[in-house]
């Protein structure tokens, strides 16, 4: 009579899991040594109030002194699955969890700023933006016209960071466009269902930060996209889909990308 073949799992130092589980997991973010955890009273029947959770996990309430409060991380996850390693052997009671693995499809990350911010300036330069098939550079003629022409002119161009972050088509970096020296910067406007390009007075301070919300100051906004050969586009964070455009070599607006269309007359380069 042959031996039974030995199961590979029986040594000791071997773990494998032997349950599978939908459970709802409530844990704080702080780490805790096995001695402070003994010292820790248990929790009443009903469960700790707010204020309790969060004296116990470490976390703050809103300063006092100055009414600042502190930033939150939001993290969604779509078709989660959660899966809990034990040690051999263990039961319900008194088991130390080993592991815990998370794997989702998809995941969205967001910073909740409590001052409601979604754009946040972060740093400025002082460039020219040339048009790639004219050759020809922005440039402000008047308050409100904008065209090409061939005479340099410098812009600022400053950039913003956001608070949000999340997967999907990247539409490039938020910057807002200023004729340098001036208070004039390019706007996109929409009037019935006419979207168009102007350059309008703004007091700099207001553009400091910029809320989603705020339709107004996000008209200033472009997400600005560059290839590997440095071209860039403009596009509008107000109105999705819409790009500063140069027509007949010197008329600027913006015109709505279709795939068929001709690019070139939305690509750009920047010159220091």
């Amino acid at each position: 009579m042959k031996d039974a073949p030995k199961n590979p799992f029986q040594s000791e130092d071997v773990l494998y899991p032997v349950s599978k589980e939908s459970v709802l997991l409530r844990f704080h973010m702080e780490m805790w040594r096995k001695g402070d955890l003994e010292e820790t009273k248990p929790a009443p029947k009903n469960g700790p109030s707010d204020n309790e959770g969060i004296k116990k996990s470490g976390c703050k309430t809103d300063d006092a002194e100055n009414g600042k409060r502190r930033d939150l991380v939001v993290v969604s996850m779509k078709k989660t699955s959660i899966a809990v390693v034990r040690g051999r052997g263990c039961t319900s009671e008194g088991c130390s969890v080993n592991e815990v693995v998370l794997v989702a499809q998809s995941s969205k990350v967001t910073l909740v700023s409590r001052g409601s911010e979604s754009f946040k300036q972060e740093k400025s330069s002082n460039v020219m933006i040339q048009h790639v098939a004219s050759h020809y550079y922005l440039s402000l003629v008047s308050e409100k016209i904008i065209s090409a022409s061939p005479n340099p002119e410098r812009i600022t161009i400053y950039s913003y960071k956001t608070n949000e972050v999340e997967q999907g088509q990247y539409r490039g970096m938020p910057v807002v466009l200023n004729f340098t020296d001036s208070d004039c910067f390019l706007r996109c406007c929409q009037e019935d269902q006419r979207v168009f390009l102007q350059a309008e007075g703004c007091d700099k301070r207001r553009l400091r930060q910029i809320s989603k919300s705020d339709e107004s100051a996000l008209s200033f906004v472009f997400y600005m996209k560059a290839d590997l050969s440095k071209q860039r586009t403009f596009e509008s964070a107000l109105h999705p889909g819409w790009f500063i455009r140069v027509e007949e070599s010197d008329q600027v607006g913006m015109a709505h990308l279709e795939r068929e269309e001709e690019e070139y007359s939305f690509l750009f380069v920047i010159q220091k």
